[in-house]
């Protein structure tokens, strides 16, 4: 009785499996319609984006975030400008030296101290050589500016915390103030002397520190552009030292300080800055570009 008892249930799981595989045949010989979708992920998802007037302007990395502004859609229907600029690394010199006019400003933005090459006393040469501009191309960026166009230098040094070390592998920070003070120190941008503006973010213990901030009120009789009341620096690396460009004193601060200044350079200017913050609505970080764009498109 057990026996056949076994043999049944066997018989009616083999006649299982046979149906199953009977039904998975019969699927798979079922005709599949596959549709194909050719559209763009943009117009799939919702992509915020800024406004089109920040495209190309000099103190934009569209590649890291979005900028909106913060003024109403008026302030920004009102500019009516054209210009093409480029930062310094993505600039075809070749091309530049066949097609001046292709370009408007190139714009250089501060560098690593690890990244940065001390071979004269010209800073010019220093940037150019740690950016892997040859000479034959850094005297075309010379023409192209006394033909007209615009050098837009916010160019810097930055030092994080653990760059130096002494022998007792403890950090050093007077040596990276030291080695900070002699890349920019002393030298001179093309035939101007420079004047080095050094900061340092805020300590927290032997190890940590955490970015801090420099404010600055500006003495708006002294300043050539008019209208620019504060603005604000922010320390994100341990050390960040600015060295700015010896001219013509645009902005001003209330201790006499230059912080803005344009050198002319045949037809064409140099122009020179601390890398102020800009999206602070409190500061006026983006309205001192805007104008001094307007500045120099007439010269």
């Amino acid at each position: 009785m057990r026996y056949f008892i076994s043999l049944l249930l066997s018989l009616l799981f083999l006649s299982g499996c046979a149906s199953s595989q009977n039904s998975i045949e019969k699927e798979l010989t079922n005709e599949v319609t596959l549709t194909i979708y050719n559209q763009p992920v943009e117009d799939l998802v919702s992509v915020q984006k800024g406004s089109d007037i920040f495209h190309k302007f000099p103190f934009i990395d569209e590649r890291e975030f979005e900028v909106k502004g913060k003024f109403n859609p008026k302030f920004y229907q009102s500019i009516n400008l054209t210009y093409n600029a480029k930062s310094i690394e993505d600039v075809n010199f070749w091309r530049l030296q066949k097609e001046p006019q292709s370009l408007d400003f190139i714009y250089i933005r501060p560098l690593w101290i690890k990244e940065y090459k001390r071979v004269s006393r010209d800073l010019f040469k220093n940037i150019a050589y740690s950016l892997n501009i040859s000479a034959k191309e850094q005297e075309i960026l010379r023409s192209w500016v006394k033909q007209g166009g615009v050098l837009w230098v916010e160019f810097g040094l930055f030092s994080t915390r653990y760059d130096i070390f002494n022998r007792e592998g403890e950090i050093a920070a007077w040596r990276i103030r030291k080695n900070l003070y002699r890349a920019v120190g002393g030298m001179r941008f093309l035939h101007k002397p420079v004047t080095p503006y050094l900061f340092q973010a805020k300590k927290i213990d032997l190890i940590n520190y955490m970015p801090s901030t420099k404010s600055f009120i500006i003495d708006q009789k002294a300043s050539l552009i008019k209208g620019i009341k504060r603005l604000k620096l922010v320390i994100y690396n341990f050390m960040e030292i600015y060295p700015l460009i010896e001219g013509k004193k645009l902005i001003v601060d209330t201790r006499g300080r230059p912080l803005v200044t344009l050198l002319p350079y045949g037809r064409g200017y140099i122009v020179s800055l601390l890398p102020f913050e800009y999206s602070d609505v409190y500061y006026d970080g983006e309205l001192l570009r805007w104008k001094l764009l307007l500045y120099l498109i007439k010269g």
